[in-house]
């Protein structure tokens, strides 16, 4: 995690936000293996709200240095990566101000400690956040500043600059200064590919290898465990498609920020936007799965030893680290509120959405002509069914608030509709999220399908077999009451559909054991013995327990217990 910080935030933020110059200086080929960066945006009364971030750095034009200080209790950076003890450096997000005018947030490096010894700079006070739910191989920290000057050229001028004089060009777009956020939240898709995945593996190979009941059968084979465990499996292949898209169509707009900065800029606010909103539905799918998970194994997986335990308390960052769920999921409902208001409010002249949004440039003709799921023989095999049903619940949802807040401002100039409406608005981004996610699969599939690959067709029925089980799934969990208020399916139909999803999980069972060794964890990556890769859990899960420290001990029994069983000794 610590090279994962300096990787994937600290240098990647220079990266982003460093002019060429900057990044030769600051990123030379041959620099220096002791300095070790870290990522210090959150503080401890904002968490990452950065409109209300308080650090402030403040420009000393006869240096021609910044004066960075952490002016309140509230404004110590909090939970910072690595600078509770491993970091020599910071990308550090600060207020700026400059003759006396604040011209919002800029990116500055600041060097922490020394990389000689390790010891602070002066000016710079860091601790340790202490224990935590879990990652406590990770030394987050804190960070209080007090009049700490560094060169003018430490801030990170691509967007915005800064000259000896004070003059400031500002950034094109607000949105290109939170741009390391990005890939920061498209990494939690890759969260479900590492940690997600091992937690499905071993509590299926767990399910084909317990045996218990009538007849005894695999767990697996009872309906419950199977209508539970499969869409997992389906869910992880459909968010590592998302992911491996995202990642291309992010490694291509970094592309265009130097070779195309007009198409990097319109294409920013769609890529920010829908981000957050993966992240947060993503990270709450895997909090799902891993509590899935632990309980199909029984109290086994409560022991340490079995891996699913460990995964629940590292995972439990992902829905607040890098931004808060419920604040992510905001963002992209409001981007998609403004997407449907602007189209509809021009009947379909401002069509000009893009990227996960285009779709949007339909809403009048999806409005006019509603939707109806097909009650047709084959309807829940094809996934353009659920990609158009998630579609029309987009769209209509977004309208139903545009009204409602018209009507509430109407009544009451005063109220606060967002907050009025935010768990609508919340559920507004999540079905957004579900229709771009099974967009981006059906691409995939269709791909796959004009492949000469002999492979590629090979492994396209059971890959379009688990799209179509998790949007199923997905929508008898959490959508079906949408579907049902909108008459978007009939009482007889969202019966069919539960009754597909036992079906199809049933079904895709055949391959559990392909598709999650098809993962590639080997039993040292995994370390869970009823994980185990040959089916033999048992014999080394009580090795483990046997050889554990302590493990034939009795603690306290002379001291404590067999004084009070004498009673010379009372």
């Amino acid at each position: 995690m610590k090279l994962y910080v300096h990787d994937a935030l600290y240098v990647a933020s220079i990266n982003l936000f460093g002019t060429p110059e900057q990044i030769a200086y600051f990123l030379p080929p041959d620099l220096d293996p002791r300095v070790n960066g870290c990522f210090a945006m959150t503080e401890l009364g904002h968490s990452s709200s950065l409109q209300d971030l308080e650090t402030t750095a403040t420009y000393v034009p006869e240096t021609r240095e910044w004066s960075i200080t952490s002016p309140t209790i509230t404004s110590t950076k909090w939970w910072i990566g690595g600078a509770g003890g491993s970091a020599t450096h910071a990308v550090m997000v600060s207020q700026t101000s400059i003759k006396g005018t604040s011209y919002g947030l800029a990116w500055f490096i600041v060097q922490l400690r020394s990389i000689e010894d390790g010891r602070l700079l002066p000016g710079v006070v860091c601790g340790d956040v202490g224990a935590k739910a879990g990652r406590n191989g990770l030394d987050n920290g804190w960070i209080q500043l007090t009049g700490v000057r560094v060169p003018l050229n430490n801030m990170l001028m691509k967007w915005m600059q800064v000259d000896e004089e004070g003059n400031v060009s500002p950034p094109p777009h607000p949105a290109v200064m939170y741009a390391t956020l990005i890939p920061e939240r498209i990494s939690s898709l890759t969260g479900i590919k590492i940690l997600v995945a091992q937690s499905v593996t071993i509590a299926c190979r767990y399910g084909v290898t317990r045996r218990q009941g009538p007849g005894n059968p695999q767990i697996i084979d009872f309906q419950a465990q199977t209508v539970n465990m499969l869409p997992l499996v389906a869910g992880i292949y459909v968010y590592m498609n998302t992911e491996k898209r995202m990642e291309a169509r992010w490694n291509r707009l970094q592309i265009a920020a130097a070779e195309d900065p007009d198409t990097y800029l319109k294409e920013l606010p769609d890529i920010h936007c829908i981000s957050a909103g993966l992240k947060a539905v993503g990270t709450w799918w895997g909090s799902h799965a891993f509590e899935t998970c632990r309980r199909a194994c029984g109290g086994h997986a409560y022991s340490s030893y079995n891996a699913i335990a460990g995964h629940i308390d590292d995972w439990g960052v992902f829905t607040t680290g890098g931004g808060d769920n419920f604040a992510l999921i905001q963002q992209l409902s409001r981007y998609v509120f403004t997407c449907v208001k602007s189209v509809l409010s021009s009947n379909g002249q401002d069509a000009n959405c893009f990227g996960s949004a285009k779709f949007i440039n339909n809403a009048p003709q999806i409005l006019r002509s509603g939707f109806k799921f097909p009650n047709t023989p084959g309807a829940y095999s094809d996934l353009k069914n659920y990609v158009n049903l998630f579609a029309y619940l987009v769209v209509k949802k977004a309208a139903d608030l545009i009204s409602q807040f018209a009507q509430e401002k109407k009544k009451s100039p005063d109220t606060d509709v967002w907050n009025l409406f935010q768990s609508e608005m919340m559920r507004l981004g999540a079905l957004f999220v579900y229709q771009y996610i099974f967009e981006l699969y059906l691409e995939e599939l269709e791909d796959l399908k004009n492949s000469t690959s002999a492979d590629s067709q090979r492994i396209l029925p059971v890959l379009t077999q688990c799209g179509l089980l998790f949007a199923g799934d997905l929508i008898r969990r959490e959508v079906m009451d949408s579907v049902l208020e909108e008459g978007c399916m009939t009482r007889e139909q969202s019966q069919s559909l539960r009754r597909t999803v036992y079906q199809s999980a049933k079904e895709l069972r055949a391959n559990v054991i392909g598709l999650t060794d098809a993962f590639g964890f080997p039993d040292f990556i995994l370390k869970a013995p009823i994980g185990r890769y040959d089916g033999d859990i048992y014999r080394e899960y009580f090795k483990i327990v046997s050889n554990a420290p302590d493990c034939f001990k009795t603690p306290y029994f002379e001291s404590e217990v067999k004084p009070l069983l004498v009673r010379s000794q009372l």
